[in-house]
């Protein structure tokens, strides 16, 4: 029986899969998925009494993705375009940063004074430094500017540049956070750059945005998407292997013992995954250049919540009392232990919840990969207790372990590198769609990675 043929292959039905297969302007496009449903990184999570807890928030969407492949007639709809963060410390005390910088100058002065003047500075160089560095983020070829602020950038750690703008631990412990994408910590060089990564992106129209999604609205409008350009979408079996010959794709194996031929394979696993487990050609060299596992990971809590906090709908919140709650935290984590204080972030939908009762989820970092049952319920007692008395029933907690057994993903950072660095492998017409500058939900890899193979 001769092996049946597509014209591409795709790797993984999360969103960078599922883009990856609506962009390409092919025929007979075939994605697979290992596990029987798909989702990856924008998956849901499943709560003992019937409910679902979806992907909460999206902040790195590509817009070109949205537009191009038409999302909205998809059903792609935010219940919030443009969350409030709220940074939360013990004794009820909190701080606000909104997009209206009087409002956030206001909030921050109830902690100091100097940091309330400081903050319309800091943003203007944030975003300054943001749209500056948004062409090399954004497209192929982009340049990368190289001004003396770009290049202290490169080796400054978030802690440094935040301690070089405001003296309140609040302030500093609520943007922390998001410096921790991409598995650094804030104290490690490099990691002011995230913080101008994240400031890059664009939600909704609006620059730095965070946005909350309608349920599994981008899921379904790409599943929906995929559907109607005749994408085939084949769940609970995998690629054990891409066959090449001479440095050039000319077929996979799947766990099910048939053989594809094809000579592009798009795939939206980590380079680490992709070249040692996939591509048995792409030589020593190209697996040795390879980072090693990571020893800390990102815990994702889903909870029921038996009534809706005042106010806490339009929010995601951060509990971290200071930097060196993050540094602390990193240390335990890294000896496979759970800090007495672990930043959290947080956000409370009532979405899919019954009346008058809402669902949190929460995004946990650092901890151990390896999680003990001690530990989960430990960081479920630690969120409790940041709810003020509102009941809570239903739990799911998934350690970094078990987010990698439903998805692939090294935490790995790569802000400096170009994209055709990050997209191209040793192999000619083996593409990495999911690799992202940093780990988020995006789509701009594989919306660049299907260019590139559209034109092979």
């Amino acid at each position: 029986m001769s092996a049946k043929s597509y014209e591409a292959v795709v790797i993984g039905g999360g969103v960078s899969g599922l883009v990856a297969a609506c962009a390409l302007k092919r025929k007979r496009v075939l994605v697979v998925e290992a596990r029987n449903r798909l989702g990856g990184l924008a998956d849901s999570m499943a709560l003992a009494e019937g409910f679902t807890a979806h992907a909460s928030l999206l902040y790195a969407l590509d817009p070109l993705v949205v537009k191009e492949l038409k999302l909205s007639k998809y059903g792609l709809k935010f219940a919030v375009r443009d969350m409030v963060l709220t940074g939360l410390g013990h004794g009820g005390r909190s701080v606000s940063f909104s997009r209206d910088v009087h409002d956030t100058v206001r909030a921050i002065a109830a902690h100091s004074r100097a940091d309330a003047e400081a903050w319309p500075l800091f943003r203007a160089e944030l975003f300054t430094l943001a749209r500056a560095m948004r062409p090399f983020w954004g497209e192929v070829g982009g340049k990368t500017p190289r001004d003396e602020t770009l290049e202290r950038l490169k080796s400054l750690s978030a802690a440094a540049w935040l301690d070089s703008w405001f003296e309140s631990d609040a302030v500093k412990a609520a943007l922390a956070f998001d410096a921790c994408d991409g598995g650094l910590s804030p104290f490690e060089p490099g990691s002011a750059l995230i913080l101008v990564w994240r400031a890059a992106q664009e939600m909704s129209g609006l620059q730095g945005a965070v946005a909350q999604p309608q349920g599994a609205a981008l899921l379904d409008a790409l599943t929906q998407c995929a559907k109607a350009r005749n994408v085939e979408i084949r769940t609970g079996v995998s690629v054990t292997q891409v066959m090449s010959q001479d440095g050039v794709v000319h077929g996979v194996f799947l766990s099910s013992g048939e053989i594809l031929m094809t000579r592009l394979v798009l795939s939206s696993l980590s380079r680490r995954r992709t070249l040692r487990a996939l591509a048995s050609e792409a030589g020593f060299d190209a697996l040795a250049s390879l980072a090693p596992d990571a020893a800390v990971g990102e815990a994702r809590v889903a909870m029921v919540l038996k009534s809706v906090p005042p106010a806490a709908q339009f929010s995601r919140f951060v509990a971290a009392e200071r930097l060196e709650t993050y540094a602390a935290a990193w240390s335990s984590a890294r000896a496979g232990k759970l800090a007495d204080e672990v930043p959290v972030e947080f956000v409370v939908s009532t979405m899919g919840a019954p009346p008058g009762q809402a669902i949190l989820t929460a995004r946990v970092r650092p901890v151990p990969v390896a999680m003990t049952e001690a530990m989960k319920a430990e960081l479920v007692s630690r969120i409790a207790n940041r709810l003020d008395g509102v009941p809570h029933g239903a739990v799911t907690v998934l350690s970094p372990k078990d987010i990698a057994d439903g998805h692939d993903d090294d935490g790995a950072q790569d802000l400096l590198s170009d994209w055709s660095t990050r997209l191209l492998t040793p192999i000619a017409g083996l593409l990495l769609c999911g690799a992202e500058p940093v780990p988020a939900i995006s789509g701009r890899a594989a919306r660049i990675a299907a260019a590139i193979g559209s034109t092979k």
